[in-house]
């Protein structure tokens, strides 16, 4: 049998906020190591070795970004949720009460 899902929609529009906070955290994280990175690459006085793995850290700037964008995406999803959650309670109780 399957479990019970007890969707409480204060808790999802919350966890939903957190959510889109921690992404918001998270790209501005992002930016900063690739805004050093940039700086650091741009220098003259890098080794070919540190070029080399500079250059490979700036390869997961798309994934990184996926990554945020998808973050955000669940944050807002859990808020769109919790608001319809919350209609459909509120449609529940009109019907019931005869409005």
């Amino acid at each position: 049998m399957a479990g019970k899902f007890v969707a409480d929609p204060m808790v999802l529009r919350r966890e939903g906020q957190k959510l889109v906070e921690q992404g918001e955290r998270f790209d501005h994280n992002v930016v900063t190591v690739y805004e050093t990175l940039d700086e650091m690459l741009s220098s003259a006085y890098l080794s070919p070795a540190a070029q080399a793995l500079g250059q490979k850290i700036l390869s997961y700037r798309d994934t990184l970004d996926e990554m945020t964008k998808t973050i955000n995406q669940y944050g807002t999803f859990c808020q769109t949720a919790s608001s319809k959650v919350t209609a459909n309670e509120d449609n529940i109780i009109d019907t019931f009460s005869g409005k």
